[in-house]
């Protein structure tokens, strides 16, 4: 499994977590020093102390006094497999950059924190993250085989409509998942309102007094919240009695979000669509907008204005952007408050459906 862009105690973490469980180190054996530890994972020693802290919190290694650092067994025993808290995402989750890739930092964050806060003063078992990765569409022999190997509780899957068998898969076999950053139908999950990221995004912008606004999307069929932001687009043009000009709504995807909203941009200044506000369906893309829009010698934002979505990225703008803050932080901790109070309650409660509301973020220019 591809570790994500995590924080360095994390991946050093996850690795001897993986080399454990894979059998390279009996139950008992005397595990590998520090100085051999650093030659290996080429951190610095706070970082390689803190992964090893957690490893032995997590039942994965003893240290004995006077003797060292030994690999455990108890991490084999179901009951301590219960401390694994399961996070599935699929491998285009995984490989995503820019935006996309601070929203993921941000809810594995939110799980992270939530998890250490559930730990203050508790004297309840301890939870620890671990990734899986997998892929879309089907239910390979490794996930399966991960699956199996725990005792079955709380799951969380990203933005699951990447592979249904998953989803059933962990039902079946007693597990209860919560989809996260994304609505399930009749599942439980917690997401952030899209349509309303949209809404005020272009609200914004109208009440500036912005007549021509132009909405740089992603494609609709890549991610649910690309139609659900465009939906609030429209609602905000709707209600502002003013008709929505389809020529100014575009999509399109690029490696680097920036590119996409530059190119966007200069496809609208080629077709002679005449636009003085622009919507961009990540900050990423709006910023690329706003330097397409500077080189074609646009003043921003007397001409043009421009406001982003997700607020991962605009506070590097120059010049300065608003934009919709997203609380993809809270999308983690909510789930796991809310995945944890569930299991104080009847199996048979009906399902819980958490949606958190987006504001926007001023900045002036």
């Amino acid at each position: 499994m591809a570790l994500l862009d995590l924080p360095k105690y994390e991946q050093v973490k996850q690795t001897i977590v993986r080399e454990i469980e894979d059998g390279q180190y009996a139950a008992g054996a005397p595990f590998p020093s520090e100085s051999q530890l650093l030659q290996q994972f080429e951190v610095s020693r706070p970082t390689l102390i803190r992964a090893l802290q957690e490893l032995v919190r997590d039942g994965y290694l003893d240290r004995q006094q006077g003797r060292g650092t030994f690999v455990s067994a108890r991490w084999r025993n179901r009951e301590e497999a219960t401390t694994v808290l399961p996070v599935f995402l699929s491998n285009s989750v995984a490989s995503k950059t820019g935006d996309a890739r601070a929203v993921q930092m941000q809810i594995f964050e939110g799980i992270q924190t939530a998890l250490a806060d559930r730990q203050q003063g508790s004297d309840d078992v301890s939870y620890s993250m671990v990734l899986h990765q997998l892929p879309e569409d089907r239910l390979d022999d490794a996930s399966t085989h991960f699956i199996e190997g725990l005792t079955p509780g709380i799951a969380l899957v990203v933005e699951p409509s990447f592979n249904d068998a998953l989803w059933s898969f962990l039902l079946e076999r007693g597990w209860s998942p919560w989809g996260l950053n994304e609505p399930v139908d009749g599942g439980r999950c917690v997401f952030i309102d899209q349509e309303r990221a949209g809404y005020l995004a272009t609200r914004y912008l109208l009440q500036e007094n912005r007549q021509r606004v132009a909405l740089l999307n992603g494609p609709r069929e890549v991610y649910w919240g690309f139609p659900a932001r465009e939906r609030g687009y429209r609602r905000a043009m709707s209600e502002a009695g003013i008709e929505v000009d389809e020529a100014l709504i575009l999509e399109a995807e690029h490696a680097l979000d920036s590119e996409a909203g530059r190119q966007m941009f200069r496809r609208l200044l080629d077709s002679g669509n005449k636009v003085d506000g622009v919507v961009g369906a990540t900050d990423l893309k709006a910023m690329g907008a706003m330097a397409a829009a500077v080189e074609a010698g646009l003043r921003v934002p007397k001409d043009v204005m421009f406001v982003g979505i997700d607020n991962t990225a605009a506070l590097r703008s120059d010049p300065a952007m608003s934009s919709v803050d997203m609380p993809f932080l809270e999308v983690g901790r909510q789930a796991i408050a809310q995945a944890f109070a569930a299991q104080t309650g009847s199996e048979q409660a009906a399902p819980l459906q958490v949606c958190l509301q987006p504001t926007l973020f001023e900045r002036t220019p």
